[in-house]
């Protein structure tokens, strides 16, 4: 598994090219990154998609839908 940050950069993407691909702001991908913010599942696999990778295989990811599915 790989952070999303990991993730990111064996993509070579700056957090604001994978913040356009995924339709989201570059301030949420700092703050996921950092650990200030808690994804959202659409969040989640709209940026899950744009790194092309299934949402388990990003740690803050997995750890989110862990989190929500034992709620």
């Amino acid at each position: 598994m790989a952070t999303l940050r990991e993730a990111r950069l064996a993509r070579t993407l700056s957090q604001r090219d994978l913040a356009e691909c995924a339709g989201v702001t570059q301030k949420t991908i700092v703050d996921l990154e950092l650990g200030r913010q808690e994804p959202r599942l659409r969040t989640i696999r709209l940026i899950a998609a744009a790194l092309g990778v299934e949402p388990a295989e990003v740690d803050e990811f997995r750890r989110a839908i862990e989190e929500k599915a034992a709620a």
